[in-house]
């Protein structure tokens, strides 16, 4: 039977009202919605090195709107001292407006940490309503190594800088970790832990600098490059060729200053002595050997002079360490130098022997005495020993082998017994001994003289006897024929 086109109308309209109702309402927006942003990364897995910066080219398209929009790092699976930034350009950004349909490229930096662990780590980044992960591959680390500082310090005219004083703070506590000096070329190498740390520069006559965001990794090398500091208009660096200088009781410590003026104007600068020990005495010098002392030198800017102080200790001093300031007054101020004289005891080792002359026959042997004397001051001789050098053949005793120690203004004595072979011919013979202690040693010669003895001489006259007897004899039995 045929419907009528009325009815089949009818019945079209209630059947797409129908299924409007059954369908879900998101289906359909669905099949007809798009994002507002697209976001698309053609290399998004890289394979680095831990310390390595990672950069990833992010292509973003904005299908819906003109507002701006926010960059986020909305989830990272891995360590929490890595830093992550947007680039456009070398321009540091966190959002883009973008007009409807437009296309742009921009840069995801991850600096990654010298110690992370070989791994792989997601990272997963979002504008508006699109995300995209990414993925970074650790193939090595540098765990547990120390990261490498480097910086070259100048002045305003490019002069290197020498002795200036760098302090390594820590970027979070302010805390001073290192602090290391420039070297003669002005610059420094030195081994620091990895972090973020913050650069003090300074160095007398010069207006202090600092250096922000140096950041060390482990097993890598941060060259901070050059620092610049500023002359002031007076000032002076003051270099003590040592600090600490050893003299024995007796003597005059003196210490080797060179003073430069680094200042932009000359200047007048008074030398002073601060801190001595009751008794002592300091005085400048412009030569080590000159007996003419000086308390005020004029240097030019730019240039330097040498200065020798010379510290005088009571005759009375004792061993030990005495500290002290050197003190060099300018238009600037005063800087002071601390320095330190450490007096030690002397010793003077001097051997002898009651006599230099020993005589003996064939078969007999000598008993030598040998005194050690320490004339020193404040310093004893210790593990004292002699060495004997005799003739091929002889034989030497000494008693005793070793004497621990002698304090000053004592002695002690050694004796050597010195025997001959028996059949030695007659004839001056010397004897060397030289006395070994950890301090020093001397040596002195003894001569031995060997003679026949007095039974070898009375045999010798009978002989002579009976040879006279036998010629007298043969002459009178011959004369009488």
């Amino acid at each position: 039977m045929n419907k009528s086109p009325k009815r089949v109308c009818g019945i079209f309209l209630l059947s797409a009202f129908l299924l409007f109702l059954i369908v879900p309402q998101s289906v359909l927006a669905e099949a007809d919605s798009t994002t507002s942003t697209e976001l698309s990364c053609t290399y998004p897995g890289r394979i680095v090195e831990a310390g390595e910066t990672v950069k990833f080219d992010l292509n973003i398209k904005n299908n819906l709107g003109t507002y701006p929009k926010t960059l986020h790092l909305d989830t990272f699976k891995g360590e929490e001292n890595w830093k992550f930034s947007f680039y456009a350009g070398e321009n540091e950004i966190d959002r883009v407006a973008m007009t409807e349909g437009q296309e742009i490229t921009i840069t995801f930096e991850i600096d990654t940490a010298g110690d992370t662990a070989v791994d792989t780590y997601p990272v997963r980044v979002r504008i508006d309503d699109a995300r995209l992960w990414l993925y970074i591959t650790i193939d090595k680390s540098y765990e547990g190594e120390a990261g490498i500082l480097k910086a070259t310090v100048v002045d305003e005219q490019g002069e290197k800088i020498k002795g200036a004083s760098i302090s390594i703070a820590g970027e979070r506590r302010g805390n001073i970790v290192k602090t290391v000096l420039t070297t003669a070329d002005g610059e420094v190498r030195t081994e620091v832990d990895q972090g973020d740390y913050i650069l003090y520069v300074e160095s007398d006559g010069y207006r202090n600098a600092e250096e922000d965001d140096v950041s060390v990794k482990c097993g890598y090398t941060t060259d901070v490059g050059t620092i610049m500091l500023e002359k002031k208009n007076y000032g002076l660096t003051v270099d003590v060729k040592s600090p600490l200088v050893t003299a024995s009781i007796g003597n005059k410590p003196v210490f080797e200053i060179d003073l430069t003026n680094v200042g932009k104007s000359d200047d007048v600068f008074e030398l002073g002595v601060t801190g001595l020990p009751s008794g002592w005495y300091g005085r400048y010098k412009l030569a080590a050997d000159s007996t003419a002392s000086v308390s005020k030198l004029f240097i030019e800017s730019g240039t330097a002079k040498t200065v020798f102080l010379e510290v005088i200790p009571p005759y009375s001093v004792e061993k030990g360490d005495y500290v002290f300031n050197a003190t060099f007054g300018s238009s600037d101020g005063i800087y002071t130098e601390d320095l330190e004289a450490r007096i030690t005891g002397s010793s003077n080792m001097v051997i002898f022997s009651e006599k230099y002359r020993y005589d003996i026959t064939k078969g007999e042997s000598a008993d030598i005495p040998v005194t050690i004397s320490n004339r020193g001051n404040g310093e004893a001789l210790t593990n004292i020993r002699a060495e004997v050098s005799v003739p091929e053949g002889w034989n030497v005793r000494v008693s005793p082998e070793t004497i621990p120690s002698i304090q000053p203004g004592e002695k002690a004595t050694i004796y050597m017994k010195v025997t001959p072979p028996a059949n030695i011919a007659a004839s001056d013979y010397k004897v060397s001994v030289k006395v070994i202690s950890d301090q020093e040693e001397e040596t002195d010669e003894i001569r031995v003289i060997i003679s026949e003895s007095s039974l070898v001489g009375i045999m010798g006259l009978f002989l002579l006897l009976g040879a006279c007897g036998g010629v007298y004899y043969f002459f009178r039995k011959h004369e009488r024929r």
